[in-house]
């Protein structure tokens, strides 16, 4: 209750009215005399009959009862008006997926940031619920954004990329470039792979595939390194030549991770849809239960003491009109 204090009001309050009617009473009560009182002969008589009796108790229980509505009225009242609360706690569960963006951003894909961050942009608007993160990577990888559902510094950090991208791809040169594999593994390790979580766990790879025959790893390796942890590769080859070494590999090391291929060609021709389809995809993955934040609520519920009081107060009315008084 919000005012508790209410209830410990009623008993005071009667307990005053009746020593006030009870000082009254005694104080005037020395100075009756038989000259203000009517005598009426053969009164015990009357007293004696069955009828008079049975009259007398019935007037009594009817009084006791309207005394007990009273009470029960005003005690109904007072703690509806002390505001009695229930407590509710809400325990809100989340389906909830880890995606990484993993983006080549080495010299030969300049030509290409702006389409493919567009196209991550516009996953990551479908994607609201799930867990993000970005890691670029050329010669060496960098995890630019954790796992996270900040959607706002994502999109933030995308923005300044497509900005900036010859800064960013200036930071990850390192000693080779187009570590392909090890960029791949870098972005594979911006999962939580220690902990077992039950989330379904989403690569988005962009890259033209040009890889350096320095690379410590090539993507097969990778994707079978991926495939341990459940990883599921969604590939975007920026690589015309359907036929190459490259693009092979590439589509062979998404199909090792039971994931889905796309090429420039058909990025370049319908964007959105791609984007769509990887959403769609990822979603279709089975999430895991996370508990959200526990949300307490007190919530006013004097309606049992409202109905309570009425009632009593309506039966009262009802027995001061028999009583007449």
């Amino acid at each position: 209750m919000r005012y508790a204090w209410f209830i410990f009001l009623p008993p005071i309050i009667i307990a005053a009215i009746v020593f006030a009617v009870w000082a009254r009473y005694r104080k005037h009560s020395h100075e009756r005399s038989l000259k203000n009182v009517a005598v009426i002969a053969h009164t015990h008589t009357i007293k004696m009959l069955p009828a008079y009796r049975r009259a007398v108790r019935r007037y009594r229980l009817l009084l006791i009862f309207t005394c007990v509505c009273f009470l029960i009225s005003t005690f109904s009242f007072t703690i509806a008006a002390a505001r009695p609360t229930s407590r509710e706690e809400h325990n809100d569960e989340n389906e909830s997926r880890d995606v990484v963006l993993c983006l080549d951003v080495s010299g030969s894909m300049s030509s290409y940031q702006a389409s493919l961050l567009e196209l991550f942009m516009k996953t990551i608007d479908g994607l609201h619920g799930q867990r993000v993160g970005l890691t670029i990577f050329d010669g060496v990888p960098a995890n630019l954004i954790p796992l996270s559902d900040d959607y706002d510094a994502v999109a933030e950090i995308i923005q300044d990329l497509i900005k900036n991208f010859s800064d960013y791809s200036v930071a990850v040169m390192g000693k080779s470039v187009s570590m392909i594999g090890d960029g791949v593994v870098g972005c594979i390790n911006s999962f939580n792979l220690d902990s077992d979580d039950g989330r379904h766990k989403s690569l988005i790879i962009a890259t033209d595939n040009y890889a350096s025959s320095s690379e410590t790893v090539d993507i097969n390796q990778a994707a079978r390194f991926a495939k341990r942890y459940n990883i599921t590769f969604y590939g975007i080859s920026i690589n015309y030549s359907s036929t190459s070494q490259q693009e092979r590999l590439f589509q062979n090391a998404v199909a090792i991770t039971g994931g889905s291929f796309y090429n420039l060609r058909t990025l370049i021709f319908n964007g959105t849809e791609i984007s769509s389809n990887i959403i769609n995809k990822v979603l279709a993955q089975e999430a895991a239960k996370v508990a959200g934040n526990s949300e307490i609520s007190y919530v006013d519920s004097p309606d049992i003491a409202l109905i309570i009081s009425a009632v009593s107060f309506i039966v009262m009315i009802a027995l001061l009109w028999r009583l007449r008084l």
